[in-house]
This record gives C-alpha cells, sequence and structure tokens, in this order.
C-alpha cells in the first residue's frame, strides 16, 4: 500500500531589533482524502500583516518533491506545483493527487511563497536540489505596488512517514529607522532613503542539508520609504534625559531588501558614490530640506531572516553642520571718573 503524506505548513517568525530569532509551533492536522499526499497549517503565528507574511495569509505556495527507494532511485513527485488554500479553510488542494512511489525509503520536499512574477528561472527538474532568481522592489506612494516577504522551506524526510511538515522561513532581512532628538527643537524628518542596495539575486538550497543561499547579486538601487506628505516629527529630550530611540517607520513599513553586505570601503561617515547609506531629510527650526547620512561598517551583514534598525540621532555632535544658536550676555558694571567728584567745593 503507498503510503499516505500529510505535509505541513508552518512559518518561522522574527523578531527583535538588530538580531533575529525564530519560532515554530505545534501542528494541527486537518482531515484529507485516504492515501493523497495533502498539506495542512499551523498555528500560533505573529499577527503583523503589512510585510511579514503569517501563515493566515499564505495564500499558495509552490512545491517540489521527489521520493528515493532502497536502490537510490529518485522519482519526482512535485515538481513546481501550485497548492492553492480553500476559501475560508486552513486547507491547501492541488490536482492532480499524488502518491509515494512504491518502495520509497525517503524523501526531499521544498517550497517558496507567494506564487510571485518576481520570482524567475526556477528550477525545472528537481531531484535534490532547488534555485530561482528574485528582484526585490521598491514600494511605491500610490500603494497599487508592495513588497513581498518571500517564505522558503525544504525539509528531509527519512524514512518516509505519513506526515511531513514544511516550515517556512524568512529569505529577506527588513531594516526599520529610529530616531534619537537630543535638539532644543522638533525635528520633522521628511524622506528616508536606503543607498545603494543590491536588488536581484538567486537563492538555492539541497537536500543535503537545505540550507539556504544568496548568489550572483547585482542591480544597486535606492529603497525610499514612503512617510506622511508632512513628514514625521521627532520630538526633542530636554537633557538631562538620555532620549529613547523610536520607531520613526512604522512596524509595517519595514523595508524588504535581498540579504547582502553593505558597502563603505572608507569606513567613515562620508557618503561616496556607491557606498551603502541611510539618506535623511529633514527640517529642524529655520533650516528646511537639510540631508544627513548614515553609513554602516564596510560588509556589514543583512542576515537572511533577521530584521534591523538604524538609529538616527539628531545632535549638534553627530551632524556636525547642525550648529544650533544660542546666546550668552553679560552686563558691564559703572565706572568711576578718573577725574574725581562733580561738583567741586569751593
Amino acid at each position: 500500500m503507498r503510503q499516505k503524506i500529510i505535509l505541513g505548513v508552518s512559518l518561522l517568525a522574527i523578531a527583535g531589533m538588530w538580531t533575529g530569532c525564530s519560532n515554530e509551533e505545534d501542528a494541527t492536522t486537518f482531515s484529507t482524502p485516504k492515501d493523497a499526499i495533502s498539506f495542512r497549517t499551523q498555528g500560533g503565528m505573529p499577527e503583523s500583516r503589512a510585510t511579514e507574511t503569517t501563515k493566515d495569509h499564505v495564500d499558495a505556495f509552490v512545491v517540489y518533491g521527489a521520493d528515493t527507494d532502497a536502490s537510490n532511485n529518485t522519482t519526482t513527485l512535485f515538481d513546481g506545483v501550485t497548492v492553492a488554500r480553500q476559501a475560508g479553510t486552513d486547507n491547501f488542494a492541488y490536482s492532480p493527487i499524488k502518491y509515494y512511489s512504491e518502495g520509497a525509503t525517503t524523501a526531499d520536499f521544498v517550497a517558496y511563497s507567494p506564487v510571485s512574477k518576481k520570482i524567475t528561472n526556477p528550477v525545472t527538474a528537481f531531484t535534490g536540489t532547488v534555485s530561482f532568481d528574485y528582484e526585490v522592489d521598491v514600494p511605491v506612494a500610490t500603494g497599487k505596488t508592495s513588497q513581498e516577504d518571500l517564505l522558503i522551506a525544504g525539509t528531509h524526510v527519512d524514512p518516509v512517514s505519513a506526515t511531513v511538515s514544511l516550515g517556512f522561513k524568512h529569505a529577506l532581512s527588513r531594516i526599520f529607522v529610529k530616531a534619537t532628538n537630543a535638539l532644543s527643537e522638533t525635528v520633522v524628518i521628511k524622506g528616508l532613503t536606503l543607498k545603494n542596495l543590491k536588488s536581484t539575486g538567486k537563492i538555492s538550497s539541497s537536500s543535503t542539508a537545505w540550507t539556504w543561499a544568496w548568489s550572483d547579486q547585482n542591480d544597486p538601487i535606492d529603497y525610499v520609504y514612503v512617510l506622511a506628505p508632512t513628514g514625521v516629527a521627532v520630538q526633542p529630550v530636554v537633557a538631562p534625559s538620555t532620549p529613547t530611540p523610536t520607531l520613526v517607520t512604522s512596524m509595517e513599513q519595514g523595508m524588504m531588501v535581498l540579504p547582502q553586505k553593505t558597502v563603505n570601503p572608507s569606513n567613515d561617515q562620508t557618503f561616496d558614490t556607491g557606498d551603502f547609506a541611510l539618506e535623511v531629510e529633514y527640517d529642524v527650526a529655520n533650516l528646511t530640506s537639510q540631508k544627513a547620512y548614515v553609513l554602516l561598517p564596510d560588509e556589514y551583514e543583512f542576515k537572511m531572516g533577521n530584521q534591523y534598525a538604524i538609529t538616527v540621532a539628531f545632535n549638534p555632535t553627530s551632524i556636525p553642520n547642525l550648529i544650533e544658536i544660542t546666546f550668552n550676555i553679560t552686563v558691564a558694571a559703572f565706572e568711576n571718573d578718573p577725574d574725581g567728584t562733580y561738583p567741586v567745593t569751593p
């Protein structure tokens, strides 16, 4: 009898600033047709929606899979098959239904989500390795083009079992912006741009360990955050209090970027052509349309599945050309007349 397989879908969540951590919850099994390879989802996912995908918003994924028998013969089961959520349920379906091969002892499955036009040149014959090209687009102010949270999963099953769980991971990095204000006046941030980040690359993995890696990264572009037309106000913190970094971009505005190492060969805070930097456009008091740059060390690595916060510190020492004008006064004392006292008594 060929063995029924249930594939499970989970999502490993990232949390925290400058570091990432993951969490995988227990599975919930749903009823499936007898002896058919089918799919399940897992619960307990984070509730953020706009840029971080949760299990409730995985509407479809593409799956590859192959099994191997005792004689080391490999048979492809899934070769880029789209599996879609059934409306109003946590059940996923595809057609035609698949079964394990006779005598199968081990199997490998890999999947990605969403089903996107940004995924190009996928592997065409799955035998234990997978790769595809991907482009991370730029958000636009109209809201008609949104970034995607690219999810990837892979698992090796030995021996084959009736239940196979796919734990999805985030394939991209995500960057937020924070700010502190030690000036006397409110700073209004009018624009934020991540300068010179590579936007295209190839991601690949193999069934030896299902460790994913990016390569062939190209096409540096600028990623502009979409802010309110009036800007984002950063209120001053009166001394001696220590300013606490606050989010300038909301949790829904984390910028998805390709995992990569930054470029800043001079390792300084001077922005040169080709450097990676956070460009900040701001107004403060009578100074308008000002620009400042935050540069990270050369080859600082944005890692897959991690999220980061770049902090902008508004104070005279961090922005040398920002000189706050203050006044200090003195009052001279009356001076005695050196010729004596008048009128003179005869």
